[in-house]
């Protein structure tokens, strides 16, 4: 019997118009009984099943694989067709075969893919599969934006100011905006998540630094940012001048240290600066001259003196405020003939001491010895500073021992020598008179000099001897808070080298006394430093051509002088006091 596929019209309809023709041949006599039936036997076709198998997602470039399963169960599975329905096109491979294939295309976005299997049997019968492939998008780097602020770099308080940007994207779109404040002094931005914004600025009483940052972002999420400073001035306030006042002495004595306060405020703000300065009056040297507070050491002058001060201060805006200051300096205690006077002093203090000694008969004939014999011992010692250091009584005649400090008194310029008084007392009148008083010449100087390149506290010990001298033997030195560098020789040479010492204690004074036979004669020198004792020497050299202009000291003397700070007032090897006398 032939089947008849139900499923196809016109062979259902063919059947069906057989089967009427039948009865109505056999009607008719076209067949007899004895003749072949011929049936037609209608048996319907079955259609073939089939299912994809393939992978529901892929990388871009990635290869996939579409595999299959079709079956008839009345059949076989005559062919394969693959078809791609929507997506991006791509090429597939085997296409009529049960297991087909194709590259993912390299897409910069997830893209969905269909295709479809169509299978037909033997008979002619069909069966599809449709299916999706999802192609995720290429891992490609994302290309971060830029942005760059414009704005200006300062303003005044109290302004507006627009902060523009120019942002751009490489691989995309510029997605959002931030402005926000770093630092400063706070402000409310505006339109901070647009491509510009603006501010007001603050008004404020100093200059401030304000910073701002704009962050950017892309469609990929990449970021940039940039920050930008904007100087805010101070409002143009009108300056508040500062105001000062100095506090010190109205008057003080010579000599004395003279300290001068000041007391500065600045309502609208801070003292910057201070400077003192002297408007007239005998110059002085003022000490912290820049500092609130200063100082002076007043001269020693014969007469009352006015010296004017200045201080002047400024603010940290420029502005300037001042105070004058007068200070009188009281002329030395002393009458008018200031020699007559230290001669005078030195006459009483010898007369106390040395009376019983000496035997003097009045207070007058020594005052007219020391004060007007002229050029004791030649060696030009007239307004000098005697220092008597020992008084021997040789019968008849008085030796005395005496060092000679070449120095103008007040201002402290010295250096030393010695020599021999011999005094020959013969009566009573030369007692009175003192006219025979016979002075020998110098026989032995000492002195101290530094030089630049020595070390902190080393100094020089230098002698000198009597002209037409050959040695001075048995050399003894005895010193006080002084070591001696070199060694010390037996016998000095009239042109021998000075001997280098260094001072144990450079903050205190030191002392040292220079002896031996000179010409069968003992001979000495000492010298005394004082712990204010300077080895400056430029600052020597100013005081002794302040000297020479002075009038307290003459040419000679300039060429002879070397620099000590002040007489000292007490022997260092017995503590016993020292008798000076200034002579005319």
């Amino acid at each position: 019997m032939e089947r008849v596929n139900k499923n196809n019209p016109l062979s259902f309809k063919l059947a069906l118009l057989g089967a009427a023709l039948i009865p109505l041949l056999s009607a008719c006599g076209g067949s007899d009984s004895s003749g072949t039936d011929n049936i037609v036997n209608n048996v319907e076709n079955k259609q073939p099943n089939v299912v994809v198998s393939t992978v529901a997602e892929i990388e871009s470039g990635a290869e996939v694989y579409m595999t299959s399963s079709a079956t008839d169960s009345d059949g076989t599975v005559a062919s394969y067709q693959w078809s791609q329905k929507s997506g991006y096109a791509v090429t597939i491979r085997d296409k009529n075969q049960a297991n087909a294939s194709f590259t993912a295309p390299v897409l910069d976005a997830d893209t969905t893919l269909e295709f479809e299997l169509l299978v037909t049997d033997d008979k002619g019968a069909t069966a599809k599969d449709t299916f999706n492939v999802k192609i995720k998008r290429a891992q490609v780097e994302n290309q971060l934006p830029n942005v760059v602020i414009t704005t200006v770099a300062e303003i005044g308080s109290g302004a507006e100011v627009y902060m523009t940007s120019s942002a751009t994207d490489s691989d995309g779109t510029i997605a959002s905006y931030q402005w926000s404040q770093k630092s400063g002094y706070g402000v409310t931005i505006r339109d901070n998540s647009q491509a510009n914004a603006s501010f007001t600025a603050p008004v404020l009483d100093a200059d401030t630094r304000l910073e701002f940052e704009l962050l950017v972002s892309d469609d990929k999420g990449g970021e940039a940012k940039d920050t930008v400073s904007v100087l805010v001035k101070r409002a143009e306030v009108e300056n508040q001048l500062p105001n000062v006042v100095i506090t010190t002495v109205a008057e003080i004595e010579s000599g004395a240290e003279v300290y001068m306060s000041s007391s500065a405020t600045d309502p609208d703000g801070t003292i910057a600066s201070y400077q003192w300065s002297q408007k007239s009056g005998y110059g002085v040297t003022i000490r912290d001259n820049n500092q609130a507070n200063a100082s002076f050491t007043a001269p020693v002058l014969d007469a009352d003196t006015i010296l004017e001060f200045e201080l002047l201060v400024i603010d940290d805006r420029g502005g300037e405020a001042k105070d004058i200051v007068r200070v009188k300096i009281q002329g030395a205690a002393q009458t008018s003939n200031y020699y007559e006077s230290c001669n005078a002093q030195l006459a009483l203090n010898v007369l106390n001491i040395y009376d019983e000694t000496l035997n003097f008969s009045s207070l007058s004939g020594l005052k007219k010895w020391f004060c007007s014999a002229p050029d004791i011992n030649n060696s030009n010692v007239t307004k000098r500073v005697i220092n008597l250091l020992s008084v021997e009584d040789n019968e008849e005649d008085i030796e005395l021992w005496k060092v000679a400090h070449c120095s103008d008194d007040d201002k402290g310029f010295g250096a030393s020598m010695s020599a021999n008084l011999l005094l020959q007392v013969a009566d009573d009148e030369a007692k009175a008179g003192w006219s025979n008083c016979i002075a020998q010449k110098q026989m032995l100087s000492c002195h101290t000099f530094n030089q630049v390149n020595l070390n902190p506290g080393e100094l020089y010990l230098n002698y000198g001897l009597k002209q037409g001298s050959s040695q001075l033997t048995n050399v003894d030195i005895v010193a006080t808070n002084l070591t001696a560098i070199d060694a010390i020789p037996d016998t000095l040479e009239p042109d021998g080298k000075a001997l280098l010492f260094k001072k144990d204690d450079t903050s205190s004074g030191a002392y040292f006394e220079l002896s031996g036979t000179l010409d069968n004669e003992h001979a000495s020198c000492s010298y005394t430093m004082m712990s204010s004792y300077s080895f400056g020497a430029e600052l020597c050299e100013v005081q002794r051509l302040n000297a020479l202009e002075q009038g307290k000291i003459s040419q000679r003397d300039y060429t002879e002088l070397k620099y000590i700070n002040s007489i000292p007032e007490f022997d260092h090897r017995n503590g016993s006091p020292l008798v000076y006398l200034r002579c005319e």
